[in-house]
């Protein structure tokens, strides 16, 4: 039994560095995680209670999905969907029958996990900087700088990763990074929470810096912080501001110029937050005509290329998502999609601050925010990672031995 807990837990270190696994190795990763578990429970001989409630939550806007399935004209479309957010049901699964666990999930198990998560991220983005500048012929360094969030999703075969969700890992990490530095006072992490802003600040993502900002200073006013703790988030924001203002940046433009001017930006498709703003205009309309019952997730990608190709100003052949998790579920499966999935995040939140998890409180504000601009659950680079935090967090406490 000794030899399968170290391989239980191996195996949650292993889905806590996904991100520096190929694409094609991380689905085995999980499945043999899961297989690992359900042996496990096999041979325990102790009777278990698990929380089915806890469970029923989490996976229950994923089942509402399934229905919505079959409410699509396309639902082979759909199904393909649901198969790239299985994460999604296989996670909680996962955790639900690990809950409690003092073996596997314990205080050293949980920090090991936030320094694996750091390490990885930070090894990632290191190595492929690294790899650009000296792999790329006639790059400088500036134009590493400047090409680096383009060719982590062109360049980087078999580890392909969209820079919003490798923003989302390096956002996490520095969460991670100062959690353990207030604790412990290791200064190491907060020397490497630097070094990571400066990627977000090479990355240049809105909405994860904006989401990131504003998990920082909830929590300052939420703990309300003295002095002495405060003033170690001042470099840290400073040093934000210089990464995102002095960096090079790809043809000098700067998206969050851009926010500066959002209304004139609504009519223009050459920036980014002016495509997301038309976006967001299909998408209000679409859901104002089907309200209720949604279109089935199969048929959504053909109501919003509609949409644009009807707007005449968006082009079809790019097929955007909604960039908003809450409208993709909305239009889906309607309001009841939304509820049962907005009830899971209340549950979330509430379960956090009930048991004082302030660090899994934090992460789970940071999802929330960045689902505001983008459909983090239905690509595996996003659902995956949140799907792993999420219920690892989620099912922690819960007493399983009766």
């Amino acid at each position: 039994m000794k030899v399968l807990n170290n391989i239980t837990l191996l195996l949650v270190y292993l889905n806590a560095s996904l991100l520096v696994f190929p694409d094609k190795i991380k689905p085995y990763l999980i499945f043999s995680l899961f297989l690992s578990i359900a042996l496990r429970k096999f041979k325990l001989k102790t009777k278990q209670k698990y929380n089915h409630k806890k469970l029923f939550i989490s996976i229950g806007f994923f089942c509402i999905l399934i229905v919505s399935c079959f409410l699509s004209e396309n639902s082979y479309v759909g199904f393909k969907k649901l198969e790239s957010s299985a994460s999604l049901v296989v996670f909680p699964l996962i955790f639900y029958l690990l809950a409690g666990d003092s073996q596997i999930l314990n205080t050293k198990s949980f920090n090991v996990i936030k320094k694996i998560i750091v390490f990885t991220t930070l090894f990632f983005l290191v190595f492929s900087f690294s790899y650009f500048y000296i792999t790329e012929p006639f790059y400088t360094f500036k134009s590493t700088l400047v090409h680096y969030s383009n060719l982590i999703n062109i360049r980087n075969t078999g580890f392909l990763i969209h820079p919003i969700y490798l923003s989302i890992y390096t956002g996490v990490s520095i969460i991670f990074c100062l959690d353990l530095f207030l604790k412990d006072k290791r200064y190491v992490f907060f020397a490497l929470s630097l070094i990571l802003l400066v990627f977000m600040g090479i990355l240049n993502k809105k909405g994860p810096i904006l989401s990131l900002v504003l998990v920082g200073v909830f929590y300052v006013f939420k703990e309300r912080l003295y002095f002495k703790k405060s003033i170690y988030l001042i470099p840290v924001f400073l040093l934000l501001l210089v990464a995102i203002v002095f960096l090079p940046k790809y043809k000098d433009v700067n998206g969050f110029v851009e926010l500066k001017h959002l209304i004139e930006q609504k009519s223009k498709t050459s920036s980014s937050t002016g495509i997301r703003l038309q976006i967001y205009d299909c998408a209000i309309h679409k859901i104002t005509e089907s309200p209720i019952l949604g279109y089935g997730i199969g048929d959504v990608n053909d109501v919003l290329n509609n949409c644009y190709l009807n707007s005449k100003t968006l082009p079809v052949e790019k097929n955007y998502n909604t960039h908003n998790q809450y409208f993709s579920f909305w239009l889906s499966a309607g309001i009841l999609g939304l509820t049962a999935f907005l009830f899971y995040l209340f549950t979330v939140l509430k379960i956090a601050k009930e048991q004082n998890f302030k660090i899994f409180y934090l992460i789970s504000l940071f999802f929330i925010l960045n689902m505001l601009t983008e459909n983090i659950l239905e690509r595996e680079d996003g659902v995956i990672f949140f799907s792993f935090l999420i219920n690892l967090y989620l099912f922690k406490n819960d007493v399983i031995d009766g």
